[in-house]
């Protein structure tokens, strides 16, 4: 019988990587990337190999005979989740990824995802065959940072227990317009859980959102910022609102309090992301003076779709 990672599709033999040949798979990845996607799996293999007891059970590989045809990485995120770093295009492509979905089914993970630009229609036809949906159209956009009048309140982070900060972080992703899949699969607790992993100096920039009419204060809303010194800036992880609080225009206050706290940290540019489908954010951020700069697709598989 086959080990339960292994199994035969048209000639090629899907198989966890043997140790020995691992150097070889991660350059097989890195020659199916991009230059950017080659960066960013370098990142993310060296920040892999710096977790506690880190495994590499979910680097797949292709065989025929001996000869490695080709690879694929599902690496496991905080949170329940993981990130596919896709295969080259090749014959053994849709077998892997049948392999790498059968793994992820196995482990019970919420979420999956694979991260595109937007002309690699050939990747995106691919992993639609194997079961992917595209969850969340990205648009990436940034403005100088300037001085900025905030008439919004903020308080610090970390004044918030952990279940205050999951309930704020529920609270902004209600009704919200921003990767509804990824964030109904998610739920907060992973959310906030995934927050925390991009910004090694949290919560430091976070804050919440508070009304002054409101007694005793409660927070109605999430501004976190994390340093990227890397480009000269701050990145807003998250800009939101509780329901009651929207329509009253304090998107744009906080919105300025974030380019406030960026100019405040010495920060030159504001960078942040959108879902594409999002209008009100998408003009929102125009009127403030954002500009795209590169385009992502998040595709994934979500353990509510099977």
């Amino acid at each position: 019988m086959p080990a339960p990672d292994t199994f035969d599709a048209g000639g090629d033999r899907v198989v966890p990587c043997p140790p020995a040949r691992r150097q070889e798979a991660i350059m097989q990845l890195a020659a199916a990337g991009h230059g950017a996607g080659r960066a960013e799996l370098a990142q993310a293999v060296a920040d892999h190999q710096k977790t506690p007891d880190h495994g590499w059970d979910g680097l797949l590989v292709a065989l025929r005979g001996q000869t490695l045809k080709a690879a694929l990485w599902v690496q496991p995120l905080p949170g329940n989740t993981a990130q596919l770093w896709p295969p080259c295009a090749c014959g053994a492509r849709g077998a892997l990824l049948r392999g790498a979905r059968r793994w992820v089914r196995r482990r019970g993970f919420a979420l999956c995802q694979a991260v595109l630009g937007p002309d690699d229609a050939d990747a995106a036809a691919a992993l639609k065959d194997a079961g992917m949906m595209l969850v969340a159209p990205l648009e990436y956009l940034t403005a100088p940072v300037a001085p900025a009048a905030t008439t919004v309140r903020l308080g610090p982070w970390d004044a918030l227990d952990r279940a205050g900060q999951i309930a704020v972080i529920a609270d902004v992703q209600k009704n919200s317009l921003d990767c509804v899949a990824l964030c109904e699969t998610l739920g907060a607790t992973a959310l906030l859980t995934g927050f925390y992993q991009q910004d090694d100096t949290a919560p430091a920039h976070w804050s919440a959102v508070y009304l002054d009419d409101r007694e005793p204060p409660q927070p109605v809303g999430a501004l976190l910022l994390a340093p990227r010194p890397a480009v000269d800036g701050m990145e807003v992880l998250l800009m939101g609102l509780a329901p009651e609080a929207r329509g009253q225009g304090l998107g744009r206050a906080v919105l300025d309090a974030a380019f406030a706290r960026a100019h405040a940290a010495g920060a030159r540019r504001l960078l942040l992301s959108v879902d594409t489908t999002n209008t009100p954010a998408r003009r929102l951020y125009a009127r403030a003076g954002f500009v795209g700069y590169a385009q992502r697709h998040v595709y994934a598989w979500l353990k509510r779709s099977g």
